[in-house]
This record gives C-alpha cells, sequence and structure tokens, in this order.
C-alpha cells in the first residue's frame, strides 16, 4: 500500500450542491410518496447549505477574517453583495427564492411541536382503518409544503446566484487598479472541486 500527503481546497458548497441534485433526480425518479419526501426534504436542506456555503466561499476571498465575522445571516449576506457589485441583490426575487430555502431548512433543523387543527376531506363510504391509516399519514407543518417544484426552484436560484455572482464580481486588487486590469470571478463553487496537490 502507497500512502500520499494531498492539500487540497475542500469545497463544501460542491459537496453540498452534489446531494441537493442528487437528491432531486432520485425524487423525481420515483413515484412512492414517501420516498419523494424523503429526496425532496434532503434537497431543500442541503441546497440551502449549498447556497451558504457557496457565498462563505466568496466572502472569504474578499475579506480574510469572513469566517470570524459575527452577525446574521442578512449582515454578512449583504456586505458580500456589495463587494461583488450587486448592492441591492437582496431585494430580487432570485435572493427572495434563496431566502424562502433557508426558512424551510430552519423549520426543519429547529422545528418546534405545535398544536393544529386541519380539515381533511375522505370519502364517505372510507373505513375506519383506512381513516385512521390517511390521519396518521398526515406530515407535520415543517413538511406539508416540501414539494419537487420548490426543490427545482431553490436549485435555480442557487446556479442564479452563483451566475450573477461571478458575472458581476472581480477578484479584489489594489486601489486604482484599471477596468481593463481586473479579473472577473472565476470561482464555480457549486460545481468544481478545489485544487488538489500531492
Amino acid at each position: 500500500m502507497k500512502e500520499y500527503t494531498i492539500r487540497l481546497e475542500s469545497r463544501t458548497a460542491r459537496d453540498c450542491f452534489k446531494i441537493a441534485v442528487f437528491s432531486l433526480e432520485l425524487a423525481e425518479r420515483t413515484s412512492d410518496s414517501w420516498e419523494i419526501d424523503h429526496h425532496v426534504a434532503t434537497g431543500i436542506t442541503f441546497t440551502a447549505f449549498s447556497i451558504e456555503a457557496m457565498l462563505n466561499h466568496f466572502g472569504g476571498i474578499y475579506y480574510e477574517d469572513w469566517n470570524d465575522i459575527k452577525g446574521g445571516r442578512k449582515d454578512t449576506h449583504k456586505k458580500l453583495f456589495k463587494a461583488v457589485n450587486l448592492p441591492s441583490y437582496m431585494g430580487c426575487s432570485t435572493y427572495q427564492i434563496a431566502t424562502s430555502c433557508f426558512v424551510m431548512r430552519d423549520n426543519l433543523a429547529h422545528g418546534k411541536t405545535i398544536q393544529e387543527t386541519i380539515s381533511l376531506e375522505l370519502p364517505s363510504k372510507i373505513s375506519f382503518d383506512n381513516a385512521a391509516t390517511e390521519i396518521i399519514a398526515i406530515k407535520s407543518a415543517s413538511f406539508r409544503e416540501l414539494n419537487i417544484d420548490i426543490l427545482k426552484k431553490f436549485i435555480d436560484a442557487a446556479k442564479n446566484i452563483e451566475r450573477d455572482i461571478e458575472e458581476n464580481g472581480f477578484y479584489p486588487q489594489p486601489e486604482g487598479t484599471p477596468e481593463n486590469k481586473k479579473s472577473k470571478l472565476q470561482e464555480c463553487p457549486l460545481s468544481t472541486s478545489g485544487v488538489r496537490v500531492w
């Protein structure tokens, strides 16, 4: 057996996004509702993780202390979007979709037990056992809104955010660098692995 020492840039955004996209593919391939639910919940969670990791990747390019910055998601994202020449990006529809993804992920991660009253219509001739099965199958509030279409929308939003940042952002340059000497961002953190050296 031969041992290698490998230096690598680990890109969490890419790894999380692979899980999100694969979850969507698995959800689309099955017809079992419990399996669709499982893959959609996994996909949404990992899409939120991938967006956050992607923004952290870009933030680390602009700010040496990015990982130490204190503050909420809104403040750090605002700071990043300003750095990549998108100062009003948080008001755009793409970012609002990402915000919905964060909210869904947060609801899954920090879910609370709540009391609800919902209405369920069942056929009048349904047996007691079948009615009980339907009632027991009702999902908790955090899971009832999850579906394939929402997962697709979140994955597209992640891709669009990456594209918008790369189309508008430049690698940091010394103050006064002429526009024609600035280098466009070319990171693709959702799809490109970091460099491996061995």
